[in-house]
């Protein structure tokens, strides 16, 4: 019986992405070779290792199950040698590659930039942008990324294999052009017509494939803002907020977004907090990387200026003028 490290490289992406299609963009080979590969594996072992029907989701048999978790234990074992070994033996070896979601740009990238310089014994660091924080899971989870910066609820099945540092709470809000009178947005909320001044508050940008919370924000127009409708559609939260800094609509973000944008945009636009609880951000990275120096302190380091620059107190966000009716 001889299974290779490829082999279990493939079963665990299959796993972790849920599909052998999914797995593809990970691994960078092609569907015949991923299925010749486990197809190798299966025979070695003399037992089937996957359901294969039409379901768009590949499915595990016991046995498979077992392989991938086995899996991951393995792989993540050779990934911490192979990190101590260059912590150890070869000076200056270490890389670290961080994943964010593209809320996490401009200023930022500058600032953990600057960590990765000061940090001794590191050769390299990269940083990585996905969609979506279960994109950035995935990543993490198939050794693509070494720590990640996503939403602490989507960690609660891998805590036992993950070490999570607690980051900063990223709090819903409003964002609304500076041009609309203040006055204008009180009057509104408290349900007076929409008048023509402040038009830009009849219409808003949607978030839909990004936005997590995006039937919060359904839920909140329609409660605060029932004269607003979905007008723009927007795949990036900056792509929002310079609509919103043009005039011509409001739209709601997460607050880390705001210290990354550019002062031209963000002087343009106020920040309206729209109460209600925020999301908890974590730094996760595999439990065995923790081991490693460079990325223990890079980790701690990072964490600690998050909760720093992040705090709620530093985002400079507003309170609602009036609460509006209904809520």
């Amino acid at each position: 019986m001889k299974v290779s490290l490829k082999q279990l490289e493939i079963l665990h992406a299959v796993a972790v992405a849920g599909s052998i299609s999914r797995a593809m963009r990970r691994l960078e080979m092609s569907q015949p070779n991923i299925s010749q590969q486990l197809a190798k594996m299966e025979e070695a072992l003399g037992t089937q290792l996957l359901l294969r029907g039409r379901s768009l989701r590949t499915e595990l048999t016991p046995a498979g199950s077992f392989w991938a978790e086995a899996a991951a234990r393995i792989l993540g074992k050779v990934e911490a040698t192979e990190a101590q070994h260059q912590d150890l033996f070869v000076e200056r070896g270490v890389t670290i590659n961080l994943g964010t979601t593209p809320s996490f740009c401009g200023p930022f990238g500058e600032a953990v930039a600057r960590l990765a310089v000061d940090l001794p014994r590191l050769s390299r660091f990269d940083l990585t942008s996905a969609p979506t924080s279960q994109d950035l899971l995935e990543l993490l989870m198939t050794h693509r990324i070494g720590i990640a910066l996503l939403r602490d609820e989507c960690l609660e099945e891998h805590r036992t294999s993950l070490h999570v540092l607690p980051a900063h709470e990223d709090r819903i809000v409003w964002a609304v052009p500076e041009s609309v009178p203040d006055a204008t947005v009180r009057a509104v909320l408290d349900g007076a017509p929409i008048p023509p001044v402040g038009g830009s508050l009849a219409r808003y940008a949607e978030l839909r494939a990004v936005a997590p919370w995006f039937g919060r924000t359904q839920d909140w127009y329609s409660s605060a803002l029932p004269g607003a409708q979905p007008f723009f559609g927007c795949t990036a939260h900056e792509s929002a907020v310079r609509i919103v800094a043009a005039g011509l609509a409001t739209c709601h973000i997460p607050s880390s977004i705001i210290f990354n944008l550019p002062d031209e945009v963000r002087r343009r636009v106020r920040f309206y907090d729209i109460g209600g609880p925020g999301r908890a951000m974590g730094l996760a990275m595999p439990r065995h990387l923790n081991s490693v120096r460079p990325f223990h302190d890079f980790a701690e380091a990072l964490a600690a200026m998050l909760r720093a620059e992040y705090a709620p107190g530093r985002i400079g966000l507003l309170p609602l003028p009036q609460a509006p009716r209904g809520r």
